[in-house]
């Protein structure tokens, strides 16, 4: 094999042999189950004659009776035990599926060609995400070990065993042979000596097969470290409940006649046959969470997959195999050709198009199944669904499309990092992993985590969507930037036009909800059941970068040293450096050591949402002096005052935009203004600071688009903070005038028009969270908004135009029967 395949040998029970089953025989001693000398001079009966001979003797009830018989007297041993194998593609596309089918309870052999040298090129193959290292048996060898002991838990000390295995040794002189030999396991010793999981390589047996020779003696050498290695793992002969013998016989029956998936009510049916053994239903959770774990079926207790259990693991194979697969598997021409075009240079499909693979006749198994089939590829994350708004041109888009990460082979070739993410305008920090190559499936199921939290920049008509890169647009200033180099996955924030603006807030949150999600990603690929967990530590730590984005330095040192050097740089850096990235969110006060809004900042003109933040947090005499101080007349207080006679917080923000107006106002003016008064200058700072929301609602409801229903009900509830909501949700002060006029004293039409102009301005995705943190930071709070979702629910909002379209094709669809000559 040119590239290092892995091939997996999970342990699974089997079905114990006929004579096992009989009471009489488990009672006697080993000794007598030999045969007698009798019995040993018959001639013996073929297979088939056996076969016919049992049917006849014992029908299938009566086979049933006596295992349960047996099983009852809780004497029934297994004899026998089944191995399951599983080979793994090489292929680059194939990496993100691998996760899927890794287990502890296995041993692992890993494949290479030994006629070849491990640092020899690999000629057209691609390396991994974010690696520009010349691909190397080497360095795929590092891929495939790295790759087991991350997605398999650590349960016990030194398992999995991985089993290196050199092939293709008939492409060798048989006088050099040996040579080669040594100078193969010689270098594999060499380049994990200090890898920590040095515990679970067997290296030492130096096996070097000709595969293409069943007389080969090393074959043998072969079976032989394969049994001893089965026999020492710690999973092979534990314990198994005698009670699940039947369900597992009868699943195992209907696997042999070909079924495949099975309903969660069939599955019960089939244990409910039983009339001594049957599972309670906490008990048949585990049975099929434990054999989940054997990888004998495929089981998800979650809401949108516990209702089917796959059966026969192959067919999951058989989905994976339809459309993630390389480009010399894909037909040579059609529509499908085209479908795995498009999904090579964009990492697109739409439902329609694999629906349309699975049409074919040889995946048409899946075809019965394929909506429960989707859920579970988006639950594995083999699939992302896009579910954001374009930032630049406003509009939804569209359902049917699904990101398929590993399909993406295209690298950036933008200027979106030399030319914005910069130095100047960017923070970084990176999350390092332990070895040299991350498994690509991390940063893979990380991409989609990203794809339905953020929405993709486009930038100079591209988006930023590639093999180990997404550029994502978190707000109208702020951006971000997740991918992979070497064993790090980079976060960069980056802001329009300084990272002296980044908001503090921004960078916490966004650090915290990447570290969770790549925790939640880690821990979900380590997810068995039936298995003492060991506390383990995560596979990564976070580094933060120096100024120039390059150097970095450990979390831990970052914190416990006054002051670094970056050893490329020779920039000095404080430790209060990093404190963008670690915001206290419960507090709405500085810290003691913040140094204040920095020099960058203080030259900018503050924002309408900066403005009614800071008004709001001073009382009407306090900011009527300020205005003072700043340049404003009494009469101009005096003026918007009697335009405004029921608003005394119009009056307040109002006061100040007329200012930033008239006098081209900075925070720089605000700053001296508030010294002159002896006040904090430290209420600058808190105008850049989000409040942290708190709300009981359900994560995925907070991404969704709110109904005409919500929002009429939200109108009449909201009160006199209407203003500074739209404020906060981004509408024009001019728009707001405009609807205050038209709706004069009638404040509940006047909040419901500003509500759904949000809702229709595009450029940010109109969605509950985005009204939660709104109404959070203007002080009104997020439980009315729970109250009134707890009541009506929450539905998809279908933008009205799309409601036309739809009634328009049905239309044209209808005038098309009447007339098909059209």
């Amino acid at each position: 094999m040119v590239n290092p395949g892995v091939l997996q040998q999970s342990q699974a029970m089997a079905l114990p042999l006929p004579l096992n089953t009989s009471d009489n025989l488990s009672n006697q001693s080993p000794a007598a189950l030999t045969l007698s000398p009798q019995a040993s001079s018959i001639v013996p009966l073929s297979r088939q004659q056996l076969k016919q001979k049992m049917k006849a003797k014992m029908t299938k009830d009566e086979i049933r009776r006596k295992m349960e018989k047996v099983l009852k007297s809780g004497k029934y041993k297994m004899k026998v035990g089944r191995l399951i194998f599983w080979d793994f593609g090489g292929q680059y596309v194939y990496y993100t599926t691998h996760q899927t089918f890794m287990t502890y309870r296995a041993l692992f052999l890993v494949v290479f060609d030994g006629s070849k040298g491990l640092h020899e090129q690999v000629p057209d193959v691609l390396c991994f995400p974010g690696q520009h290292m010349t691909p190397t048996p080497a360095v795929f060898l590092q891929h495939w070990v790295n790759c087991i002991l991350t997605y398999c838990k650590a349960v016990y000390t030194g398992i999995p065993k991985i089993l290196f295995v050199a092939t293709h040794k008939d492409k060798v002189p048989k006088e050099d042979i040996e040579t080669r030999r040594t100078e193969l396991y010689s270098g594999v010793e060499e380049l994990f000596k200090d890898h920590e999981g040095r515990g679970h390589l067997v290296i030492d047996n130096q096996i070097f097969v000709n595969a293409t020779d069943k007389t080969d003696p090393e074959i043998d050498v072969l079976k032989k470290a394969i049994t001893d290695l089965t026999f020492q793992h710690p999973c092979w002969g534990e314990a198994m409940p005698n009670a699940s013998v039947p369900l597992e016989l009868e699943i195992a029956n209907l696997v042999a006649k070909g079924k495949q998936v099975l309903s969660l009510r069939e599955v019960e049916e089939l244990n409910s046959i039983s009339k001594v053994s049957v599972l309670s239903n906490e008990e048949l959770r585990d049975f099929l969470q434990f054999h989940h774990s054997l990888g004998k079926l495929i089981y998800f207790d979650t809401p949108q997959l516990r209702s089917y259990v796959i059966i026969s693991p192959l067919l999951l194979v058989e989905v994976m195999r339809s459309f993630v697969t390389d480009i010399a598997f894909w037909p040579k021409k059609g529509l499908i050709r085209n479908t795995f075009e498009r999904m090579s240079e964009s990492g697109i499909i739409q439902r329609k198009d694999l629906y349309l693979i699975w049409e074919q006749k040889h995946f048409n198994k899946i075809s019965p199944y394929k909506e429960f089939i989707f859920d579970m590829l988006i639950h594995l994350d083999i699939l992302s669904e896009q579910r954001r708004y374009d930032i630049t041109t406003g509009s939804r888009l569209p359902v049917e499309n699904f990101f398929v990460p590993c399909m993406l082979t295209q690298r950036n070739d933008t200027r979106f990092m030399t030319h914005e993410c910069t130095p100047e305008k960017a923070i970084s920090l990176a999350f390092v992993f332990k070895g040299t190559i991350i498994p690509p499936a991390l940063p893979n199921r990380l991409i989609s985590a990203c794809l339905s939290m953020w929405t993709v920049k486009t930038y100079e008509g591209k988006q930023l969507l590639f093999s180990g890169f997404i550029g994502l647009s978190f707000d109208k200033a702020h951006d971000i930037v997740v991918c992979v180099e070497g064993n790090k996955i980079l976060l960069y924030i980056v802001h329009e036009t300084s990272n002296g603006l980044i908001v503090p807030d921004i960078a916490t949150g966004i650090k915290e909800c990447m570290y969770t999600t790549l925790e939640r990603i880690s821990e979900f690929y380590k997810s068995t059941v039936q298995a003492t967990s060991i506390s383990q530590k995560l596979p990564f730590h976070i580094e933060y970068a120096c100024s120039r984005l390059e150097c970095h330095i450990p979390e831990e040192a970052a914190f416990t040293t006054d002051e670094w050097i970056c050893h490329k740089h020779k920039i000095v850096h404080t430790k209060e450096k990093w404190n963008i990235w670690n915001q206290d969110q419960e507090k709405e006060q500085c810290e003691e050591d913040c140094p204040g809004l920095q020099e960058d900042a203080l030259i900018q003109i503050p924002s309408d949402i900066e403005l009614q933040r800071f008004s709001s947090r001073f009382d009407e005499t306090t900011i009527r002096e300020l205005a003072i101080h700043l340049g404003m007349t009494f009469q101009e207080w005096d003026d918007l005052k009697s335009n405004n006679p029921r608003c005394v917080q119009i009056v307040k923000y109002r006061i100040l935009v007329n200012w930033r107006e008239k006098c081209s106002g900075t925070f720089k003016n605000m700053w001296n203004a508030l010294t002159k008064m002896e006040l904090t200058t430290h209420m600058l700072c808190q105008v850049k600071r989000i409040r942290k929301r708190q709300c009981d609602f359900n994560e995925e409801y907070l991404d969704l688009i709110p109904t005409d229903e919500i929002l009429d009900k939200l109108a009449q509830v909201i009160g006199e903070v209407s203003f500074p909501l739209g404020i906060e949700l981004g509408l024009p002060v001019t728009s707001l005038d405009i609807i205050q006029y038209k709706n004069g004293l009638n404040l509940v039409a006047e909040c419901k028009e500003i509500l759904f102009q949000w809702r229709e301005d595009k450029k940010v995705k109109p969605t509950i969270g985005v009204l939660v943190q709104a109404l959070v930071n203007v002080g009104r709070g997020a439980r009315c908004l729970e109250e009134i979702i707890k009541t009506v629910g929450v539905k998809e909002y279908i933008p009205l135009e799309e409601v036309e379209e739809e009634k328009q094709g049905k239309f044209k669809t209808f005038l098309q029967k009447l007339n098909p000559f059209q």
